[in-house]
């Protein structure tokens, strides 16, 4: 398949799923049941997160600019207050893996890299 601007988000958007499922299985299988779990609940912050920020840049990118830089930036402040809120909520109230949910939520960094790779080896083809 060949990644354009038009299709990268819809691969990014899928490429996530699979790469959380893979992680949150790798965990169950090579770790414990309580390890999956914090790669699933970070995998699950971190793909919400990212279908969060495109929503907010699809919307600022509506508006005029000096209304987008606030709109874009008070968006950002909260997205982040929401996501500390519910990590600490996690770490505190649920006890839950924290190496486990440190690997979750790099599921999208390890997508990008993989889109990364595969961009960089079918260029030239």
């Amino acid at each position: 398949m060949k990644i354009t601007e038009n299709n990268l988000f819809a691969i990014l958007s899928a490429g996530n799923w699979v790469v959380l499922a893979l992680m949150a299985a790798g965990g169950l299988l090579f770790g414990t049941a309580r390890f999956a779990t914090g790669v699933l609940a970070g995998g699950l912050i971190a793909v919400v997160n990212c279908y969060w920020l495109y929503s907010i840049l699809q919307r600022a990118m509506q508006l005029p600019v000096r209304k987008a830089v606030r709109f874009a930036q008070a968006r950002y402040f909260i997205r982040l207050v929401v996501i500390a809120v519910i990590v600490s909520a996690l770490i505190i109230y649920q006890g839950i893996n924290i190496p486990g949910l440190l690997l979750g939520l790099s599921v999208l960094v390890v997508n990008i890299i993989f889109i990364t790779i595969y961009i960089s080896i079918h260029k030239g083809g």
